[in-house]
């Protein structure tokens, strides 16, 4: 089996990739501006139309698709996420076509490793105050400990279409924010996640049993199994357990034993995000909050930082300060990275 049917079968088994594909059948909102929406029908027309329209599309305008059915169709915090991912799962195999054509024009760039001189790092909140340390106290986890904030986040140069709604995914949306480039070194060691066998193969080596997961698709702390139930009914779907042995997710400290970073591609995150791996004896592991492609760095193994222009972009819903009008010193970055100085 080729690359392409392997995505398309990957696609369909996961609970972000159908609602994605939901989403793109929808189609672009009336106003231009962002998606419609998740299609809660599909017909072969609409599915042709969307099979067309990606001949059409950028790349930028169908990830920024994704990452929006990654919040608002998807999401965790979405109260009938569970309901809309049912009904995506019923439809996928009448939108596989439409996976099919993502696959066969996009294939190369949703797959693409990480590219060591395009990394973006943005942040809005580190500008004076206090931070917590970088590249250390791994322990310091978020959710059930799907990442740290020990770590260090870099997206691959964010397309124009997307870097709005990766923005909004992020919380970074409030701003003010800034855009730096990290060159990284090529010693610099990187496990990549383009699938959810990937996150599972790093969960088994660097296992630790996670906290309470805060979301509706595992047991945890906020789960009313009721509203699952016509989730758990869909046959096949990873999604949602009602029932788990251990939640297991990375030990941050172990893995930057071995790993200075883990990079999750635009294939990864559409077919891992929020997607249950079964690891046998009830145990699970699901890659969570990552929402878009990402790489979360454990090691400082970058050049020198070097602000970056970024594309330009709708501000006008964003409350507070432009981010050209924020003005950051090599210096702050150098402090934020735990350097003593700007230098290298």
């Amino acid at each position: 089996m080729g690359i392409a049917e392997q995505f398309v079968d990957a696609v369909l088994a996961s609970p972000l990739g159908v609602s994605w594909l939901a989403v793109l059948e929808a189609g672009p909102s009336r106003d231009g501006e962002g998606w419609a929406g998740a299609a809660s029908t599909s017909l072969p027309s609409t599915v042709e139309a969307a099979v067309d329209r990606i001949e059409t599309l950028s790349f930028g305008s169908v990830v920024e698709a994704a990452v929006h059915a990654g919040v608002f169709v998807a999401g965790p915090w979405i109260g009938d996420a569970p309901a809309q991912i049912a009904e995506a799962y019923r439809l996928a195999e009448s939108r596989a076509p439409i996976a099919a054509a993502v696959a066969e024009r996009f294939g190369d760039q949703l797959h693409a490793p990480l590219d060591r001189a395009r990394q973006r790092w943005m942040s809005e909140r580190w500008l004076r105050g206090p931070t917590i340390p970088r590249f250390q106290s791994f322990d310091r986890v978020y959710g059930a400990g799907e990442f740290t904030f020990g770590g260090l986040w870099t997206a691959t140069e964010p397309p124009a279409e997307a870097l709005l709604e990766m923005v909004a995914a992020w919380e970074y949306e409030a701003g003010p924010y800034v855009t730096w480039t990290l060159p990284v070194r090529p010693e610099a060691r990187v496990f990549e996640i383009h699938r959810p066998s990937d996150w599972a193969d790093l969960v088994e080596a660097h296992p630790r049993v996670g906290a309470p997961h805060p979301g509706w698709e595992l047991p945890g702390i906020n789960q009313p199994n009721s509203h699952l139930t016509p989730l758990l009914a869909v046959a096949g779907q990873r999604a949602a357990r009602d029932a788990v042995g251990r939640h297991l997710v990375p030990d941050w400290s172990s893995v930057a034993g071995e790993c200075d970073a883990v990079h999750l591609s635009w294939a990864g995150f559409v077919t891992s995000e929020g997607c249950v791996t079964d690891l046998g004896g009830g145990d699970v592991a699901m890659l969570r909050y990552w929402f878009s492609e990402r790489t979360l760095w454990l090691a400082d193994v970058f050049g020198s930082p070097t602000a970056a222009l970024e594309p330009e972009i709708d501000i006008s819903n964003r409350s507070g300060p432009r981010p050209e009008d924020v003005e950051v010193t090599a210096g702050e970055v150098a402090r934020i990275l735990g350097r003593s100085s700007a230098a290298d």
